[in-house]
């Protein structure tokens, strides 16, 4: 190595430093504010690896919310260990992986590049000679030379790949998909570097690289398909290829294999579990494309195509909707690097192939899913698109100093510079000025939630809360949470604490705007304590404080027609109400049940109410309508009751349109739906109640 090899080195050294440390800036700034909120599936994330830190065992696949490869998950359970269980702890390996991703595509472009240089196609047999003119250079200077365009195309891969927007994005989000790029560059990297060097460590990290792309994301079981692909091309188009390299291909091969087989065994045993994510997004089973999924394949290949420079992924999650991969100058960059990887492919550049195939098959899952363009399930492809982009930069280079005006000649670096400037500033402007400020954030990441968490954090621990109608089991709810909360859905029932207890009962007003008149009706001593906007300043949330009822026991509050029956010791019938007393055939009636839990219920039981009357031909007897529902149509289940609670409960009931005029009997009950055992009942005096169905009164069918 000459002296001036050696400063090369060095300065290229502090190149990739200054570049990761760009990358870092850049997805770690704020990481706390942007994006806000905490998504569903980030929440997921937390509360499992929460669980893991708390002693639940070690798992090979999360089969909650859908499935989930294990890498992510332990990483978030080590940044919740150490960072302390903040929500901005879960996004903070995402954003760790993509800087380190940064770094290895420094190591993946040189790899790539000086096979690139010094490999041999199908045409050519000697080394390609360098582009910078010299009249008699000596070997020496060739190789500082040719070593010194590796360095460079290495530098621009990672500054590509720190800047480009796509990566930058899922870089911030506490989610598994950032790691694809990850195990993929590590994998090509090492792969290329065994193949320049005929060194067996390098093709033994690249196996278990491609093997670890497994537990990653369903989009990372593309990556070893790239690898086999890039092997049989340049197997065919390189002669001597498999002669040379055989022995360590082999042992990329076994080392795959043998970090794969856990997984594999695993879905081999519960193929459900490998299958249920993907059925629900492919064409073929989603149920969207009703003409199948080749018309699907035929509408998402221009918006697969079109996401590069027209349209990008729309979800303000994962994007700033609509903004395509590309900027117009690293676009500029990736159209002359791809015309450059197709030319040369065709000569049999098995480098130039490798590019290519790395793009086609990692856009493959978000081509064969719905909602394409979706650059989640793309994401693999970023280290290619910089590799391209470097491409570009090196042919539009290259061409210049082959020219004859020296204008051209130096101009031509200071305009590379100037436009990765650009697409630099234009990625931090757009992410942080415009995304970052999106009002669709709110929703995209449930920031709402989130506040709503926040609040009830802020409550005494000795008050009442309920949420309604999201459920407590909401991921991000159970993450940010810091306190006990039910959560009932208030248009389909009411939930009201003991009557000595002090309540606040938060409302999504987006969602259910039944419940706060209703509340205020039923208890106009309450107030309304806190109220939450969205981003849009449309009422989003609203919290109604309920004051105990000084010296009151009795519950409350109380049914328009009251009576008492008690269920197996554990549950009071309070009495009923209903939105009317008569009813014409083909029309509905509600009957409201009011119910008091007495004492912890061990089982989910289910409510039935009856509409009573002479014989019927289509059930054989007296009953003419019926509904059978857990409380609350299931959203607040018996097991969920509290002792003290009053807990108003909806039943619509449909008169059949051949209901003769009369009197009609109303009945109800609860029984245990697996045993359709009824729920003993007794009376007010503690006597049974025959067939332990309450009858609660009557009601007229019109003629």
């Amino acid at each position: 190595m000459t002296d001036r090899s050696r400063l090369w080195k060095s300065r290229e050294l502090t190149a990739v430093l200054l570049i990761t440390l760009l990358a870092g800036a850049l997805r770690l700034y704020r990481l706390q504010e942007v994006p806000p909120g905490l998504h569903f599936d980030e929440g997921f994330k937390g509360v499992t690896a929460r669980a893991l830190l708390n002693g639940a065992p070690l798992q090979l696949f999360f089969e909650s919310d859908m499935g989930e490869e294990p890498i992510a998950m332990y990483l978030v359970a080590a940044a919740l260990g150490l960072a302390g269980q903040e929500p901005w702890a879960i996004r903070l390996p995402s954003a760790l992986v993509g800087t380190l991703t940064v770094s290895l595509a420094w190591w993946l472009g040189r790899e790539l590049f000086h096979a690139y240089l010094r490999g041999h196609s199908r045409r050519r047999r000697k080394a390609q000679p360098s582009p910078i003119p010299t009249e008699h250079p000596t070997p020496d200077q060739r190789e500082d030379r040719t070593d010194l365009q590796e360095q460079v195309f290495g530098l621009v891969t990672a500054l590509v790949l720190a800047i480009l927007y796509w990566h930058l994005s899922f870089s911030r989000i506490g989610m598994e998909p950032i790691l694809v790029p990850f195990f993929a560059t590590l994998a090509f990297a090492a792969l290329l570097r065994g193949l320049n060097t005929n060194r067996w460590p390098w093709f033994a990290l690249a196996g278990v690289a491609l093997g670890s792309s497994l537990y990653t994301y369903k989009a990372g079981y593309f990556v070893p398909l790239v690898a086999v692909l890039f092997v049989a091309w340049a197997a065919l188009m390189e002669r001597g290829f498999l002669t040379l390299h055989w022995r360590g291909l082999l042992l990329t091969a076994f080392a795959t294999l043998l970090v794969t087989a856990p997984i594999v065994i695993y879905f081999g045993t519960h193929p459900a579990n490998f299958l249920q994510r993907p059925a629900s997004v492919a064409l073929a089973g989603s149920g969207i494309e009703s003409s199948g999924p080749w018309s699907g394949l035929a509408k998402n290949i221009p918006s697969v195509l079109g996401m590069f420079f027209l349209q990008g992924d729309p979800n303000p999650r994962s994007n700033l909707p609509g903004r395509p991969a590309f900027d117009p100058f690293l676009a500029i960059l990736f159209l002359v690097g791809l015309g450059r990887a197709l030319v040369d492919t065709l000569r049999g550049r098995a480098m130039a192939a490798l590019i290519l195939i790395w793009i086609g098959v990692m856009v493959l899952p978000t081509l064969m899913t719905e909602h394409a363009p979706h650059f989640g399930r793309a994401i693999g492809a970023t280290p290619a698109l910089a590799l391209l982009c470097a491409l570009g930069a090196w042919t539009l280079w290259q061409g210049a100093v082959r020219v004859e005006r020296q204008w051209l000649r130096v101009a031509v670096v200071p305009l590379l510079a100037m436009g990765l400037v650009f697409s630099g500033v234009s990625t931090a402007r757009a992410y942080y000025l415009t995304w970052g400020r999106s009002p669709d954030l709110f929703y995209a990441y449930d920031v709402g939630l989130t506040e709503i968490a926040e609040y009830m954090n802020t409550l005494p621990a000795d008050q009442d809360v309920y949420l309604t109608p999201t459920s407590r089991d909401h991921f991000t709810l159970e993450f940010l949470a810091r306190r006990p909360f039910g959560s009932f859905d208030g248009r389909a029932g009411l939930v009201f604490a003991p009557p000595e207890q002090d309540a606040t009962i938060v409302i999504l007003l987006r969602e259910d705007s039944a419940t706060l008149p209703a509340l205020q009706q039923m208890r106009p001593d309450g107030r309304i304590a806190w109220t939450l906007a969205d981003s849009f300043g449309r009422p989003y949330a609203a919290a109604y404080q309920l004051p105990r009822l000084a010296g009151e026991t009795d519950p409350f509050p109380l049914p328009d027609h009251r009576l008492e029956a008690t269920f197996g010791g554990e549950a009071r019938l309070l009495g009923y109400s209903l939105d009317t007393e008569a009813v014409a055939p083909g029309d509905s009636l509600n009957i409201v049940l009011y119910w008091q839990a007495l004492a912890p219920l061990d089982d989910d039981y289910t409510v039935f109410a009856h509409l009573l009357g002479g014989h019927n031909p289509s059930t054989g007897g007296p009953l003419w309508v019926g509904h059978d529902a857990q409380p609350d149509l299931g959203h607040y289940p018996t097991t969920s009751w509290q002792p003290g609670e009053v807990i108003l409960d909806w039943h619509p009931l449909a008169v059949p349109a051949d209901a003769p005029p009369g009197e009609y009997q109303l009945e109800a009950g609860l029984y245990l739906l697996a045993t359709m055992v009824r729920l003993p009942a007794t009376d007010a005096a503690g006597q049974p109640i025959p067939d332990d169905a309450v009858l609660l009164g009557t009601i007229q069918v019109k003629d």
